[in-house]
């Protein structure tokens, strides 16, 4: 008998096993398909949506024989319409196969399968798992041929129905394109109807769940995830991320979108439990915004890459991160740790070549443009695991691929290494002349694995840490496609000897250097480096050819003077100017150029035509070789770009005005978070600004540091300078890759959303301590970066103590504040002096509630509410004040007029501030953007904010009138009295 044929009959078995021993009821109801979630050896939720009824009912049995026991569970009643069922059956057995079917009332599903999952004792045979991406199409439904598709090949693989087959499938976000009723229903539970039955479904939470779901709420309803906790760390209350241990397999489900701070620390709590857990050999990350993307250039969750990758490269377990959000398939391996990282991108919305940023990445080995699925299959026995990536079609195609196999690779956990290898090409010391070639000895692995990867590094130190060469080159890289008509995938490492750099002319300048290699096998694993080589280079330049420019911008009329250095000396070397948007050549003669003489020198060029972008670049030999990156400039008038104030409430819509502009149709205001650089990202807000003066009022923008500037022509050149500006408070993120550190041990820091001004810092104080007031332990400066990461190379001496970002030199906190031990052991505990208010923002007639705890307890001290203008002291009294009346309270202010404010803890009747100060701004009631007035301006925030809640991006405290956290028709009736009233 046939593989297929022992399906087939195995099938029809388990459907004829249940047409008896069941109970009389009314004809099935195919259209209620059960979705089952949260599996483990002894239990698994079953839930299912109906129109009507309150009835949730299980009825279940070992499979092939009768279905004779019943659970009962709760019915969620979402909409009139929309009721949600969720039983959890228990005390089941683990590996066994058990039939069911659901019953609301009269309604009956039909009678499914499904499998529960093996114990951790478990240590043989195979455990699979189904990876499946993003939904999001509401009237295209891809998903479900997909899925058809996965389990067609899967069964026909294994020769077992699916739910025999499979332990288990993921899903990592974007499974509704936006979080209401009708989209759970019709771009998630409908399509994955097609396993949802037999086959529990798990899901990360991707951006689109957040949209039009206040609070999370429906994602919280679908999801029975509340229950999960793995060695009792408890996850996120909201079931935004959550680890779930699944035979010997830990799945660790992260939120790329929010609660970065707590996650983090969840999350090192999880990675050290799994580390020295005996029962888990894999653990397996899913996070929706992924590591790395090749195509729109920047989109993944930076969180993620540097704080969630390294806590989790704490553990040699981690062996695959899986990621979403772009819809395509990618596959690449992390530069240092054994983990590979996925992007499972589904069937959503169109992604091709040619359609965004791109850019080849060296930890990305592959990016190919179709809608794909994986299996993960782990032996057991052999402590191995295989990812197969198959493809179903293509945007531009449809599903043309019938489970095309696109990619596989492996992981062996018990794989020794690659042999360190040797490099040959110049003895050690040698003086070389380039182009110069250097080889690794050949490839050699003790456990068989192939050869994947080679790294080369060249150093201007032998201890490598100024490194002017860092090259990862794969055996195969896959980016790009032929386009149409076939659209197949570039390997665009083809031919390519990747055990050999060689350093082409010019490639370095003149002077010393090291250089060392290693090998990566197919099991991710790198050899360790070869002994290092000295070498020097002879017969080069001294510098890198480049061109430089004064400023970007030049009046019209006015000489353009252009300096060139470290040329390569030829006497027909030249420097030429050209249009933006022409190619340098016979065919696309330059508007002005100039041969140069010598090496470095100045030239200038006249006449140029303005209200015009141009280029210029620095070519060699009388050709059109490029030796130095081009150098754009304007020449014509600069705007003067202009805001309405530097500091502004979340929620708050800037006024940008221009004056001296070109008028273009097409020029723009542009503002972006400090530390992008437009056109590698989109802006955050824009618009047109066709005139040569005039004034704009762009949208409300979320708390953080941002600039905006003044482009042409629908591009990404600024003609302004940059206007630098700030939304929120304690702004900056600041977090630590380990909160409790050993003896002697560094610091590992990463920071993001900083104001990337050149002296900003990370400032390191005793526990306890009052920056300003106390010493300062230690500072690193962060050198003008916005975020990154910094690890100290002195440690810090045995204590308590906490960190935080401070801006430009002074001891203004930027960020939030991170405790931790050196020596100790132990997780440290809050800083004891806690100062704040309940809302930095309130308006008239509210009261502001100020708390404190771990102050001296002096019994004349006092709390003082300032103007934000003043600074305390007899000749400035303050508006408000009364005595704290111990170390620790609550003190309520009312009748504060509108304004900007602060509010002090200061000492013993005097004026010494015993913490930092918090400020906060009044707003007249109504007045939700800030201008002072309750007019149409309102009227449309408060409109924009409609169906937020607390926490989401939308939400503006400002127009919840009625204090429930959420913003419904009910708060704008009541700010529509208030504007009447007027």
């Amino acid at each position: 008998m046939t593989a297929r044929t022992t399906l087939a009959s195995r099938l029809r078995r388990a459907t004829l096993a249940l047409a008896c021993g069941c109970a009389t009821l009314s004809a099935v109801a195919a259209d209620i398909t059960p979705y089952l979630q949260t599996p483990t050896a002894n239990s698994i939720w079953v839930s299912w949506k109906t129109a009507e009824g309150d009835e949730s009912v299980v009825e279940y049995g070992v499979d092939g024989g009768p279905l004779n026991r019943t659970a009962s569970g709760a019915t969620q009643t979402l909409a009139a319409t929309y009721r949600l069922h969720g039983v959890q059956l228990t005390g089941l057995q683990p590996e066994t196969l058990y039939s069911y079917r659901v019953r609301t009332g009269s309604q009956l599903s039909p009678v499914f399968r499904f499998r529960t999952q093996p114990t951790a004792a478990r240590k043989s045979g195979h455990f699979r798992i189904l990876v499946t991406g993003d939904h999001q199409l509401r009237n295209d439904d891809r998903h479900t041929p997909l899925l058809q598709a996965a389990k067609a090949k899967i069964q026909a693989l294994t020769g077992q129905p699916l739910e025999e087959a499979v332990h288990l499938m993921l899903n990592n976000g974007d499974q509704v394109d936006v979080g209401t009723l009708d989209h759970y229903e019709f771009v998630h539970m409908k399509p994955s109807a097609v396993v949802s039955g037999n086959l529990a479904i798990m899901t990360a939470l991707g951006n689109h769940e957040t949209y039009y779901d206040p609070g999370l709420a429906n994602w919280r309803a679908h999801n029975f995830y509340d229950g999960i906790s793995y060695k009792g760390i408890a996850a996120a209350a909201d079931e935004s991320y959550y680890a779930h241990q699944v035979g010997r397999v830990l799945l660790v489900y992260l939120n790329s979108e929010s609660n970065f701070a707590a996650q983090a620390e969840w999350l090192r709590k999880v990675v050290a439990a799994a580390n020295v857990d005996p029962d888990v050999d894999w653990v397996i990350s899913v996070v929706h915004r992924p590591y790395q993307a090749e195509q729109y250039v920047g989109d993944i969750s930076q969180w993620f890459r540097d704080t969630a990758m390294p806590i989790l490269a704490g553990t040699r377990k981690h062996a695959l991160n899986i990621g979403a959000h772009h819809h395509l398939y990618a596959r690449g391996q992390t530069r240092d740790w054994p983990t590979y990282h996925i992007i499972s991108g589904g069937t959503a919305w169109d992604q091709f070549w040619g359609q965004s940023t791109e850019r080849d990445m060296d930890d990305v080995q592959k990016t190919i443009a179709n809608w794909t699925w994986q299996l993960i299959d782990f032996d057991l026995d052999a402590r191995t695991m295989k990812v197969s990536s198959y493809a179903e079609g293509h945007p531009k195609l449809g599903f043309a691929y019938s489970s095309r196999l696109v990619d596989e690779f492996e992981r062996h956990l018990d794989a020794a290494g690659p042999n360190r290898p040797e490099l040959t090409g110049s003895a050690d010391g040698a003086v070389v002349t380039l182009p110069h070639g250097f080889t690794l000895s050949p490839f050699q692995s003790p456990s068989g694995m192939a050869l994947n990867s080679t790294q080369f590094q060249i150093s201007r130190d032998a201890a490598f840490t100024s490194t002017v060469v860092d090259l990862i080159r794969d055996v195969e890289n896959v980016y790009g496609d032929t386009g149409a008509p076939d659209y197949e995938p570039v390997d665009i490492h083809a031919g390519v000897d990747i055990e050999t750099y060689t350093v082409q002319q010019y490639g370095l300048n003149n002077g010393s250097y090291y250089i060392r290699a290693r090998h990566r096998d197919a099991n991710a694993e790198w050899s360790p480096w070869s002994d290092a080589r000295s070498f020097k280079v002879e017969g080069s330049a001294d510098g890198d050819p480049a061109l430089r420019l004064a400023k970007k911008v030049w009046a019209p009329g006015e000489p353009v003077v252009i300096e060139y250095m470290n040329g390569r000396g030829k006497t027909k070397d030249w420097v030429a100017v050209y249009r933006k948007g022409q190619t340098p050549g016979s065919a696309s003669p330059s508007v002005k150029w100039s041969y140069v003489s010598g090496i470095n020198g100045q030239l200038a060029f006249s006449g140029l035509a303005a209200g015009v972008e141009y280029y210029v670049a620095f070519m060699t030999d009388d050709s059109y070789v490029e030796i130095a990156p081009r150098m754009p400039f304007y020449v014509g008038d600069m705007p003067e770009l202009a805001i309405s104030k530097t500091q502004f409430n979340a929620g708050e819509r800037p006024t940008f005005t221009w004056s001296g502009a070109p008028a273009g149709a097409k020029d723009w205001i542009g503002v972006y978070r400090v530390g992008q650089t437009p056109g590698g990202i989109g802006s955050t807000v824009w618009a047109y600004t066709p005139t040569e003066a005039g004034s704009v009022t762009l949208g409300a923008l979320n708390k953080g540091y941002y600039y905006a500037a003044f482009f042409i022509n629908d591009a990404y050149f600024e003609i302004s300078e940059r206007v630098p500006f700030a939304v929120g408070s304690e702004i900056a993120s600041v977090s630590l890759v380990k909160s409790a550190l050993a003896s002697g041990e560094r610091l590992d820091i990463r920071f993001s959303d900083g104001p990337g001004t050149a002296k900003d810092y990370i400032g390191v104080f005793r526990k306890g301590a009052t920056p300003g007031i106390d010493l300062l332990v230690a500072y690193y400066y962060v050198d003008g970066r916005a975020g990154g990461s910094l690890s100290p190379a002195e440690a810090l001496p045995d204590g308590e103590y906490f960190l935080a970002l401070y801006i430009n030199d002074s001891y203004t906190e930027v960020s939030n504040r991170v405790a931790f031990t050196v020596g100790a052991g132990s997780e440290p505990q809050p800083d004891p002096r806690v100062f704040g208010v309940t809302g930095n923002l309130i308006r008239t007639g509210d009261a502001l509630a100020v708390n404190w705890s771990g102050m001296p307890g002096n019994a004349k001290d006092w709390i003082g509410i300032y103007r934000s203008t003043q600074t305390p002291g007899s000749s400035s009294p303050s508006v408000l004040w009364r005595y704290a009346g111990g170390a620790a309270g609550t003190a309520s202010f009312s009748g504060l007029a509108a304004g900007e404010y602060y509010v002090a803890f200061l000492l013993n009747d005097g004026y010494q501030e015993a913490a930092l100060r918090v400020s906060f701004t009044v707003r007249k009631r109504g007045d939700i953007n800030g201008d002072g007035r309750i007019d149409i301006a309102d009227r449309d925030a408060q409109r924009a904010a409609l169906g937020s809640c607390e926490g989401d991006a939308r939400y503006q405290p400002l127009a919840d009138f009625d204090a429930d956290r959420c913003i419904t028709q009910a708060d704008y009736k009541l700010w529509y009295a208030l504007f009447t009233k007027q």
